[in-house]
């Protein structure tokens, strides 16, 4: 990716209000979103339908890629898989599936969408873990574009159940 690709896949001041750590995590975002051949949802237009993407980014083990896309009655799911360590290299995109969600996985993403309260969430959580697993949860709509990040979720939280739910679907191993 070239030097400054990073700025295509997030508006300024979207993960973090201090420039230095936006550009940080949106370097860091990006890098594993460019490789895994996954476009900027970053400007959202007036008629977009909901896209939900999810990037989970595990010390320890391969970086992944949900993405949910809304299309008339029928939702689609897209999952990618890299087999580097997210901590340490990127790696090469081993997986990826494209397929459209049954009725009941659709029912499950919109009620726990409706719950999580996610256009009103923070961007960032005030937690700071080293050693964890970097949840990035981004979404469009109509013109709106957000994004929420966390590392290792509380336990319990709306948040953290969406994100399982995305990996279940994708059937990727629990982080």
């Amino acid at each position: 990716m070239q030097d400054e690709g990073w700025l295509r896949y997030f508006p300024r001041g979207s993960l973090s209000a201090r420039p230095d750590l936006h550009r940080g995590q949106a370097e860091y975002f990006a890098l594993f979103l460019h490789r895994m051949r996954e476009l900027p949802l970053y400007p959202a237009g007036p008629q977009q339908p909901l896209v939900i993407r999810f990037l989970c980014l595990p010390t320890w083990s391969s970086a992944c890629c949900v993405r949910i896309e809304a299309s008339g009655l029928s939702w689609r799911l897209v999952a990618k898989e890299m087999d580097g360590e997210a901590g340490f290299e990127v790696g090469k995109l081993i997986r990826s599936e494209d397929r459209l969600l049954t009725g009941d996985e659709a029912g499950q993403i919109a009620d726990l969408w409706q719950y999580l309260r996610f256009w009103s969430r923070p961007a960032q959580g005030d937690e700071d873990v080293l050693d964890g697993t970097t949840y990035a949860l981004e979404a469009v709509q109509h013109g709106r574009y957000h994004i929420v990040h966390r590392d290792d979720y509380e336990w319990g939280d709306t948040f953290g159940e969406f994100c399982e739910l995305l990996l279940r679907l994708a059937a990727f191993a629990p982080r």
